[in-house]
């Protein structure tokens, strides 16, 4: 096939020759609809590429300018519905996007950013821009670096003039074209000579146009601190809380400092009362607009974590703050001081640990509560009262010459028989209510003496007439009637006579009796444990699976099983008479891994809405949306702390941390990977 020379229209309309072989006279894009444009340009990267279509044509403008407003949209509408996906772009991601780059640059290495946590990270542009941060092995960055959302590309910028020093948990914002970066903590190292622990007032400006940084020094400054909050409102840094020296003592703030940006000035603003938030640090602070600001959450110590709300208010001279009301807290973020936050429109969205599954979505255990009611005991299918037993002197009466009355052990706190009944009759009269416990073992002991007292008698009959006792009635009953409420018998029966006392080897053969009885009346227990070659009936089993299976212990299969074992043992040995002398042995194989348990990352969403409309009337509060599947949305990245969030054009990007599970090893495991937090696209 000949070369097309044909002309071909491009997106404006204008006449170009077509070099490739197609066998279309002209092609443009302009004959597409402008929906169809407008999913095409969705597979475009919103920064950079999307402006260059912009600039194409009037038409290609404003297919731009409702893609963006769209796009914001359906943002938010994800955010409330839940309706999201996470994108990872890793360091194999970078060198696969390098590898088939046409103007990749060869023989040159791909610069890939290390992983970090406690970083500080913000967007100006087209880019995400990263300084400092702690590192795998505890020490600390003081690089800046950035990552080029248009071409998904790292770069280190050759930056001159007065570095900052390696630290993290610095607060860096954007103004203008220039990087504001203050504060800060190094942490302490392996080698501490080398690297020791401090906190840093220093305050740096990076000049993007230039590639420099510069250091500002004034007086008065905010004391050195680290984890601390900043925001940009207009031409003002506003600082808030943070983890400071004073006077040479390390505490929790919640001071308020202000930067003036352009005359490099600080002071404390003067607050109306004293009402103000509690001093912490690692507290997610947004803009809402020029004259307010929203603090929520943040940590003031061990076990103090707080998850309430605080608006400042600077439209007057004399500033004020106020807490707000927060709804909906069982679907709010926890640990708000090592997991990031950021503003989306009318939202604040927050990543951190998954919740809890509540109680409601678990498996309970099936258990029987035993019914207790009433405090008179009865025998359990007898319907009388146990008999009392007799007071201590006229047990002494009945002894036998040589006979000694056995006392009942007398432990720190314990309570005698006749105490505690004297006791029960104080507290309630006859009529006293048991605790459920007391009353189960009270029932139960009851039973279990009348039928060891029987056992005796049947005993002491056998050896006086040297026959068998026709007049013994076995025992009857159930154990489920100790936990039913007992009644009040009709008719109270007169206590039987003592029975004599038995020998040492009589009492020895009443209670093999007494073993041998309780398993003969088993059928009548289902509260009581089964044997092993026992059937247990579960209640709470299907009626297809809850058949009643073979006895264990039956003669046939025991037979059965001692014969597959011989010959299972004899096929062994024969195989190892048959086997040659020299076998190498086989190699074990390797246990199966286990499985992992990986805690992912949960979205949660807090409307702030009301806070956007202030007015004398209404009340601001803070609404936390109601989440789908515990937050946990598709591809949703490992549990990580102490990384950034920050909003992008139609998406949110997550950056580093660390794992939390490494916190206890010496060599932490660091993410360097960005996460993409975006609306799953529409298929027309």
């Amino acid at each position: 096939m000949a070369t097309c020379n044909r002309s071909v229209s491009d997106s404006c309309g204008n006449a170009t020759t077509c070099p490739a072989k197609c066998p279309s006279a002209s092609i443009s894009l302009n004959v597409l609809p402008d929906e169809i444009l407008e999913f095409i340009f969705t597979y475009l990267p919103p920064y950079g590429d999307l402006e260059h279509c912009s600039l194409v044509c009037k038409r290609w403008q404003l297919i731009v300018k409702n893609l963006v407003r769209r796009s914001q949209l359906n943002l938010e509408k994800g955010l409330a519905d839940f309706r999201l996906r996470w994108e990872v772009f890793s360091q194999q991601t970078a060198v696969a996007v390098e590898a088939n780059s046409p103007s990749r640059s060869t023989g040159m290495p791909i610069p890939i950013i290390a992983g970090r946590f406690a970083h500080s990270a913000v967007r100006q542009g087209n880019s995400m821009y990263v300084f400092g941060g702690g590192s795998s092995s505890d020490t600390t960055f003081n690089d800046l670096w950035r990552f080029d959302m248009t071409h998904m590309r790292w770069t280190r910028p050759l930056a001159t003039g007065t570095y900052p020093s390696p630290k993290g948990s610095a607060s860096m914002v954007a103004w203008r074209d220039r990087l504001v970066l203050f504060g800060g903590w190094r942490y302490p190292s392996l080698h501490p000579p080398y690297q020791p622990w401090c906190l840093f007032d220093e305050l740096h400006y990076y000049d993007l146009g230039k590639d420099r940084w510069l250091a500002r020094s004034s007086m008065p400054c905010p004391p050195p601190m680290a984890g601390h909050s900043a925001t940009v409102h207009g031409n003002r840094m506003i600082v808030f809380g943070g983890y400071q020296i004073k006077d040479d003592v390390n505490v929790n703030s919640n001071d308020t400092w202000v930067l003036d940006l352009e005359e490099q000035r600080w002071w404390q603003p003067l607050f109306v009362g004293n009402t103000r938030p509690a001093p912490r640090y690692g507290q997610i602070q947004v803009e809402l607009d020029k004259h307010h600001l929203l603090v929520v959450g943040g940590c003031g110590g061990a076990n103090r974590v707080y998850t309430d709300a605080w608006l400042l208010d600077m439209t007057r001279d004399a500033w004020s703050w106020k807490q707000l009301n927060v709804r909906n807290k069982n679907f709010g973020a926890v640990h708000m001081w090592c997991n990031p936050g950021c503003r989306v429109n009318n939202y604040l969205v927050v990543v951190g640990p998954s919740p809890k599954i509540p109680l409601d979505f678990q498996i309970m255990k099936q258990s029987r509560v035993p019914a207790v009611g009433g405090s008179a005991l009865r025998f359990a299918g007898l319907g009388q009262a146990p008999p009392p037993p007799p007071p201590l002197y006229q047990q002494q009466q009945q002894l036998q010459p040589g006979q000694r009355l056995a006392l009942p052990e007398r432990r720190p706190g314990a309570v005698l028989p006749d105490q505690r009944r004297a006791n029960n009759m104080r507290l309630g009269g006859a009529g006293a209510a048991l605790a459920p416990q007391e009353q189960y073992l009270a029932n139960r002991r009851a039973i279990l003496n009348q039928h060891m007292q029987q056992a005796q008698q049947f005993m002491h009959n056998n050896n006086v007439n040297n026959n068998n006792n026709n007049n013994y009635q076995p025992r009857s009953g159930r154990l489920s009637d100790l936990h039913s409420p007992p009644a009040v018998a009709a008719a109270v029966a007169p206590p039987p006579a003592p029975p004599a006392p038995a020998a040492d080897g009589d009492a020895d053969a009443a209670q093999r009796l007494q073993r041998n009885l309780a398993l003969r009346c088993r059928d009548n227990e289902p509260l009581l444990p089964k044997r092993f070659d026992e059937h247990y009936e579960d209640p709470f089993r299907m009626v297809a699976f809850n058949v009643p299976g073979r006895s264990r212990s039956a003669s046939r299969d025991h037979s059965e099983r001692i014969r597959r074992m011989e010959e299972k043992m004899n096929a062994i040995r024969n195989s190892r008479r048959s086997a040659p002398a020299h076998v190498e042995p086989q190699a074990l194989r390797a246990p199966s891994p286990k499985r992992v348990r990986c805690n992912v990352q949960s979205l949660f969403v807090c409307d702030i809405s009301s806070l956007l409309q202030l007015d004398g009337n209404s009340e601001p509060t803070l609404d936390w949306v109601e989440y789908k599947n515990f937050g946990v949305l598709s591809g949703a990245p490992d549990r990580l702390i102490l990384s950034s969030l920050i909003a992008g054009n139609g998406e949110l990007i997550l950056f580093g941390g660390v794992h939390k599970e490494t916190l206890t090893d010496i060599t932490h495991h660091v993410s360097n990977s960005i996460h993409f937090l975006s609306v799953p696209r529409d298929i027309i």
